[in-house]
């Protein structure tokens, strides 16, 4: 195999590529990026065994071929190796001497043959949007996901592909994130699958501002092709829980606020958060609220926030960390609180098809 490629456009790919490695324990040839060479290609492809991503390149091919090698020194070789063109070279023993300006190096690759093949597309519906989309909805959810082990299926997101429309759901059992974008699918195409984490923080980094995501989805995979990169993942086998339950249909209050304000109220408030003192109170006024935080004894902070609200006092406790995930997340210059009391769930809205409901902390 030899081929000369632009060193930007090889970084480029490689960077693409280099996350999906398998951990240290497993096969070494997973440390290991595929690498072919077809036409005017290269096509460059790594695994983790439960997600596959594979980056297209143009080149100038002089002999066709393909091997894998260690995608991590690669990635460091390429980066440190001056601009220009860069000419790889590699024999029937899987050695790659790579020249790059006055620079060769030599690395040693393994045979592709041992190498796991990627996963067969079958002439299934394939589900359309725009790549910024996908990843804006992602954006808005992922972050609400559970990290505890031992509730694996609260450890992605739930797509729902259905009624004309893709809902994604996130939840830890404490707070939950909801959006929705509208889609063109035939009834038959209908489908719910639970994404895991790890491909979803793939798909925040691939996806791009301009141009289509194709979404494919067989019985235990799925695939999403952005064009000169497709991401390949296994999917969750689990059931997801019935999110539709906990959220409220009934709020006896609602606030509108000024998100950059409560937001900012919010993040002054943390700096009084300690190990052991990880709670805000809001107490909700006529046209104000007061944002408290208090770290025991040893400090104490206030913050006023003007609202639209001439309904009766109300104080809540919540995590302040979960009150900004939410307002980071989303971009609207108003949010809509909605409550009850101070024991039960609260809901955060805005313009867009967007929910947050969240938990009140008991504190004595």
């Amino acid at each position: 195999m030899k081929f000369k490629i632009v060193r930007s456009k090889f970084l480029e790919g490689l960077k693409k590529v280099q996350n999906i490695v398998g951990s240290k324990g497993t096969m070494q040839i997973l440390q290991n990026v595929m690498i072919e060479a077809r036409e005017k290609q290269l096509l460059l492809t790594t695994t983790d065994l439960d997600i596959s991503i594979r980056s297209v390149i143009e080149c100038e091919v002089d002999d066709e071929g393909s091997t894998t090698l260690p995608v991590k020194l690669l990635f460091s070789v390429i980066s440190k190796a001056a601009e220009g063109v860069v000419e790889v070279e590699v024999d029937s023993q899987d050695r790659a001497i790579i020249k790059a300006g006055t620079a060769t190096f030599k690395i040693t690759g393994m045979s592709v043959v041992d190498y796991p093949a990627l996963p067969v597309d079958q002439n299934t519906f394939e589900y359309v949007l725009p790549q910024i989309t996908l990843r804006e909805m992602l954006r808005k959810t992922a972050y609400a996901a559970s990290q505890d082990d031992t509730r694996k299926t609260l450890k992605g997101v739930f797509a729902s592909f259905k009624e004309g429309k893709l809902t994604m759901v996130v939840t830890d059992g404490r707070r939950l994130a909801l959006v929705e974008h509208e889609i063109e699918l035939p009834e038959q195409a209908e489908r719910d699958v639970i994404l895991p984490l790890k491909v979803v923080n793939e798909l925040q980094r691939s996806l791009a501002n301009e141009g289509d995501v194709r979404i494919t989805i067989e019985k235990t995979q799925i695939a999403f092709n952005l064009g000169d990169t497709r991401i390949y993942s296994k999917l969750l086998d689990e059931v997801y829980p019935n999110y539709r339950q906990v959220i409220p249909t009934e709020f006896a209050e609602k606030i509108v606020v000024d998100r950059q304000l409560l937001l900012s109220a919010l993040d002054r408030a943390s700096v009084m958060m300690l190990e052991d003192s990880n709670s805000t109170r809001l107490i909700f006024d006529s046209n104000q609220l007061i944002v408290t935080a208090s770290a025991t004894e040893v400090a104490e902070s206030t913050d006023v926030v003007p609202i639209k609200y001439d309904g009766p006092r109300i104080e809540i406790v919540f995590n302040p960390g979960y009150v900004m995930d939410p307002l980071k997340a989303i971009d609207e210059d108003e949010v809509t609180i909605e409550l009850n009391d101070g024991t039960k769930p609260a809901m955060i809205r805005c313009s867009i098809p967007f929910l947050y409901v969240m938990m009140p902390l008991r504190i004595s």
